[in-house]
């Protein structure tokens, strides 16, 4: 019943997010997610900001990470606008499989890994971006090693936490040598992009 009722998700005319039930779009980026238990079928306003900003960005050539990816929606999109590789990574073995399923079924198996575990699975890793749609508390506990796998100049953007939590999330990356450029807000929930200096 709660499958039947899972409604298209669009971002902004660019891009849809549905399930395989769902009709395509007439135009803009197609996204399909089978709406299992994951978190990430682009209802929460976290997602849509984070589909929002990564659809203002052209990632041709570059190599990602999408931490605590969930279904793997970001990671997709991120494939989808020009990416050369990301990694989706998620401590829950449910969204693991789900992602596994929609990477599958977004054809970008060969651009999306899903890994199963922790910020440690990405120790001795570079990326051109990140992407974290976590929690505040995470994401504050993490920033270290986020900063450690960011190669200078590149961006982490980050959702997951309230417009109150901001200086919290700022203040962290800022301490790791990053500097906020972007903030967007949706239903009292904040996207924020900071960038490493060179």
């Amino acid at each position: 019943l709660w499958e039947s009722n899972f409604e298209p998700v669009e971002v902004d005319g660019v891009c849809t997010i549905r399930a395989p039930f769902s009709p395509a779009p007439v135009q803009g980026l197609d996204i399909v997610i089978m709406p299992k238990m994951s978190f990430g079928t682009g209802h929460h306003a976290t997602t849509w900001l984070m589909t929002a900003e990564l659809m203002k960005r052209d990632l041709s050539g570059l190599s990602g990470l999408d931490m605590g990816s969930g279904t793997g929606v970001l990671a997709i999109v991120a494939a989808k606008r020009g990416a050369v590789h990301v990694d989706a990574v998620d401590i829950d073995d449910w969204a693991y499989e789900n992602s596994r399923e929609n990477i599958a079924e977004n054809g970008v198996q060969g651009r999306v890994t899903p890994l199963l575990g922790d910020v440690s699975a990405i120790a001795g890793k570079r990326y051109d971006f990140i992407l974290a749609n976590i929690n505040r508390n995470v994401l504050v506990a993490d920033m270290p090693a986020y900063a450690a796998a960011l190669v200078p100049g590149g961006d982490l953007v980050m959702s997951g936490f309230l417009e109150a939590d901001t200086a919290a999330v700022t203040q962290a990356a800022a301490e790791q040598g990053m500097e906020t450029v972007a903030a967007e807000t949706r239903e009292g929930w904040m996207m924020i992009r900071v960038k490493k200096k060179k």
